[in-house]
């Protein structure tokens, strides 16, 4: 029996590998392959957020951390929160916040709208937010929820510290800004000639 959502509760029903595998996929692993083939760059942690290039895999770990802990069966306290309605709507919500601060961070001259349409940038708020956000929501919950051994309360500290860690680099990239997309041309499937000025998009979004 599948205690996760449909489809996407596969990844947490076949062992802590597995489920690793899957959330790093979903981020880092995809969209550094969109920014190799489609965007034409590779990734370099110095010029992407810290809470994607190291936050991301921590939250993978703390996935599998709470897969390995509750066997891949949802505690009974916890059922309710990551299966059936409830597992739709927390996606639901996650893909609403994507969506939200999508348009916020265009309208604050964070991002260009030419940012804002590239591969990367689409995958992130569109499937990184609603899919990681469950996979791990879920599988976390199951962890912290299921019945502790000695060797338990070491991997729900491990779990705690992992997504707290994501946490933090996420106010550490509040502080320190980075553009992190290029601006796109989807016409010819690669980045727009970028501008040598060490500007930020919303000061070249008011020169002359």
């Amino acid at each position: 029996m599948n205690d996760w959502a449909p489809v996407l509760g596969e990844a947490l029903v076949h062992g802590p590998w597995v489920a690793f595998a899957a959330a790093f996929a979903i981020s880092p692993g995809i969209p550094a392959l969109l920014a190799l083939v489609l965007e034409r760059r590779v990734l370099r942690p110095r010029q992407e957020f810290v809470a994607f290039i190291y936050g991301d895999p921590l939250l993978a770990l703390a996935t599998a951390t709470g897969v390995a802990l509750c066997g891949g069966r949802a505690a009974d306290s916890v059922r309710g929160l990551v299966t059936g309605g409830w597992g739709w709507a927390s996606m639901a919500g996650w893909l609403g916040f994507g969506l939200w601060q999508w348009r916020s961070e265009v309208r604050a001259g964070q991002y260009t709208f030419a940012q804002a349409v590239s591969p990367t940038k689409i995958w992130h708020q569109m499937v990184i937010y609603p899919v990681l956000g469950y996979l791990v929501t879920a599988a976390v919950l199951g962890g912290l929820a299921a019945s502790t051994t000695a060797v338990g309360y070491p991997a729900k500290a491990l779990i705690v510290l992992c997504v707290g860690a994501w946490c933090a680099a996420n106010v550490y990239d509040r502080r320190h800004p980075k553009p992190g997309h290029p601006a796109y041309d989807w016409r010819k499937l690669r980045p727009q000639a970028t501008i040598a000025c060490p500007c930020t998009p919303a000061e070249l979004a008011h020169r002359p």
